[in-house]
């Protein structure tokens, strides 16, 4: 799935949390803080929930929960690669960016655990909230316009959205067309970082000097 479109949550309060990595306690700590209620708020995920952290699998579960909205990352990505031998090279290059929690499981079963998994995770997310727009995706929106992501885009577009690391490399300011906000992750930055209207929100939850963030949409409009 390309887009997933979220209408207006009417009930309760709409949240982002940065890369996960596999930090499930931290997560649950973050929502405590927050007094998060499954029953009306919804949790939106910029991606790569597992690797690198010592929870990948539970990670990866919240794909599965009603209030829980991920959109795929590149170690998403990876994981598929390697369990389907997409290349040669897929299980080294999983292995070497966090993959070894693989071998923790029967193969076969993680194999069709993901595949149901990423099937519920697209590529950018879109959410209506306050009369607003807001956007989801791990990387960088193709064309830096909202609206390419409402036709069909090039491998290479898809890739984009998920690798790519240029904007942030040159602290790029030109706002995202057709959108007022979008989250991203994928680059580890110290603190919440604004570049026009994106939002980098991977502050390097698995690393000892980083931290989750969990942050209320509503209150960066």
């Amino acid at each position: 799935m390309q887009l997933q479109t979220f209408g207006a949550n009417k009930r309760g309060r709409d949240f982002a949390i940065g890369d996960l990595h596999g930090c499930y306690e931290a997560l649950r700590s973050c929502l405590a803080d927050a007094a998060f209620n499954p029953e009306r708020d919804r949790l939106f995920s910029v991606g790569d929930l597992i690797d690198r952290g010592p929870r990948s699998l539970d990670c990866l579960d919240l794909v599965f929960e009603p209030w829980f909205f991920a959109v795929q990352g590149n170690h998403e990505q990876m994981m598929q690669a390697a369990l389907e031998c997409a290349s040669p090279g897929a299980l080294a290059h999983w292995l070497m960016n966090g993959g070894q929690w693989g071998f923790e499981y029967d193969w076969a079963e993680l194999k069709a655990y993901a595949r149901s998994a990423l099937a519920r995770m697209p590529h950018a997310i879109e959410v209506e909230l306050s009369g607003n727009k807001v956007g989801l995706v791990h990387a960088e929106v193709p064309e830096q316009d909202w609206y390419s992501l409402h036709r069909p885009l090039t491998r290479g577009q898809l890739a984009q959205l998920v690798w790519a690391r240029e904007r942030l490399a040159r602290r790029d300011p030109t706002p995202i067309a057709h959108i007022d906000l979008v989250l991203a992750g994928h680059s580890i930055v110290p603190a919440i970082t604004r570049l026009g209207n994106m939002l980098y929100i991977d502050t390097g939850a698995f690393t000892p000097e980083g931290h989750l963030t969990l942050l209320e949409i509503r209150s960066w409009l």
